[in-house]
């Protein structure tokens, strides 16, 4: 039985919607709210099996105060558990074989010209399968969510070539690079729009290091929520001058659209992060979507040490890290406790309900002589 995610009502995106209404069909209205203070007081997040719930309401009939529904009958209990067991199975599985089509985030090799690195973008309409047996109508960066990563190095001259295969314009922000006004992918600010079937050149010297993210910026509330984003690395020049890791993943967080979703997948067709006891994993945290996401980690903490691409002093440590749309954090796990370890956001509408886990959900496997994923999947 595949686990069920949040279903989304169709959301209209005509001119004559207003904010509040489009807001409140994508189930985010009430959602975090950022005050003067820097804290964020948690009003209101979707519950996968309605519409949005208040805290300390209870989703059957929205009265506040009215105790939970009571306990399933026996029978119930055992689907129940049988439905999170049958969830983590397959997530078991999708590391055997992929359980969905199609896969996001590939590297993109530039080609040199001139000292100049060159980088083909085409923008697609694009099927794309979230997780077994549920495919979205979706837009990717060469056919894929995330688009391909792009990486450079501070100094280098990087020239973007983006052809426009949609049926409506649209642009290319460079989320976090600090590039000249002209080439900053904000239609009617500093370009026109990208026409269908246009084709566009971004080019600049990357000035700034740092986890960056390149998206549209054009009706970005449905073009970026159904895939149009992606990531772009940035090195330092001297490479000491950034933490030392002996392995990077990179992890895009997206909701509303798509679903919740992490790299373009949601749980449990999400992809495992597996690492060797002793080793120092990077994890470099950018959240796309329009809603907060407090991302925990069980077993370990990560170490803090940059956001958006500046760094943070001190570092600081944490279980649960919270990125709010349009941030990137750069952490360091030191990878000691093997095991097969939960990893998911902790807006637990976003990540697990009734039939068991889904959404924003993976797990770290960290290998020793004593714990292998292979054996782990032997049995599945």
């Amino acid at each position: 039985m595949n686990v069920p995610s949040p279903t989304q009502e169709p959301i209209e995106t005509t001119p004559a919607m207003s904010r509040r209404r489009f807001l409140k069909r994508a189930g985010v209205v009430g959602a975090a709210i950022p005050i003067a203070t820097g804290l964020v007081i948690s009003a209101c997040y979707d519950d996968p099996t309605g519409g949005p719930v208040e805290p300390g309401v209870d989703p059957q009939n929205q009265k506040p105060g009215t105790p939970a529904a009571t306990p399933p009958p026996a029978d119930r209990v055992t689907e129940i558990d049988n439905e999170h067991k049958d969830a983590v199975t397959k997530f078991l599985q999708n590391q055997k074989a992929p359980l969905t089509k199609g896969k996001g985030m590939q590297e993109l090799a530039p080609r040199t010209e001139d000292g100049v690195k060159i980088f083909e973008l085409t923008i697609d309409e694009v099927d794309w399968e979230v997780e077994p047996g549920k495919t979205e109508k979706a837009r990717g960066y060469n056919n894929q969510i995330p688009g391909p990563t792009l990486r450079a190095t501070v100094g280098e001259r990087v020239r973007i070539n983006v052809k426009n295969n949609l049926a409506e314009s649209t642009a290319v922000h460079w989320h976090g690079l600090l590039v000249p006004n002209a080439m900053d992918g904000v239609p009617f600010l500093t370009q026109e729009p990208i026409k269908p079937g246009a084709t566009y050149t971004y080019e600049f010297t990357i000035r700034n290091a740092g986890s960056h993210m390149y998206h549209s910026h054009h009706n970005s509330a449905d073009q970026v929520n159904r895939g149009l984003l992606g990531a772009f690395i940035v090195l330092p020049a001297n490479r000491a001058e950034y933490a030392q890791y002996d392995r990077e993943f990179i992890l895009i967080m997206n909701d509303t659209l798509l679903g919740f979703t992490l790299n373009g997948k949601s749980f449990p067709a999400t992809d495992a992060l597996v690492a060797q006891k002793g080793e120092r994993v990077l994890i470099r945290w950018m959240n796309e979507g329009m809603m907060y996401h407090p991302m925990h980690l069980h077993g370990m903490a990560m170490e803090v040490f940059e956001r958006d691409g500046y760094p943070v002093s001190p570092p600081f440590k944490c279980d649960t890290i919270d990125v709010p749309p349009g941030n990137r954090f750069d952490c360091i796990i030191q990878a000691d406790e093997p095991g097969l370890w939960a990893f998911h956001c902790h807006v637990l509408s976003h990540a697990e309900h009734e039939g068991g886990f889904f959404g924003l959900v993976t797990a770290l496997a960290v290998e020793d002589a004593t714990f292998k994923v292979a054996d782990l999947l032997a049995k599945v």
